[in-house]
């Protein structure tokens, strides 16, 4: 559930990091900062949200954007791919 977010003000603009708590497997209450800042407070304070982490380390934890990593990855596969035309001349 998302509990607060976290702000900062760069370049005279305030962005937001949202902040969630989670139970981990032994009951245990655990409070986590997203690494991702975003121009507004999203999601809302008390939404609940779905969150990952590895194995063994719930303080890293995150929420998975998958529509921003893969628009991230598709712009990284075609920078690749048109750096790798430039540079052999294969077009």
């Amino acid at each position: 559930m998302i509990v607060r977010h976290d702000r900062r003000f760069e370049k005279g603009r305030a962005l937001y990091k949202p902040v969630f708590r989670f139970a981990n497997r032994n009951g245990t209450f655990i409070e986590v900062r997203d690494k991702v800042y975003m121009p507004f407070p999203k999601p809302v304070i008390g939404e609940m949200v779905d969150i990952v982490y590895p194995e063994g380390f719930p303080q890293k934890a995150r929420i998975p954007y998958p529509v921003f990593r893969g628009l991230l990855y598709g712009l990284l596969g075609y920078v690749f791919v048109m750096a790798g035309v430039e540079l052999t001349g294969w077009w």
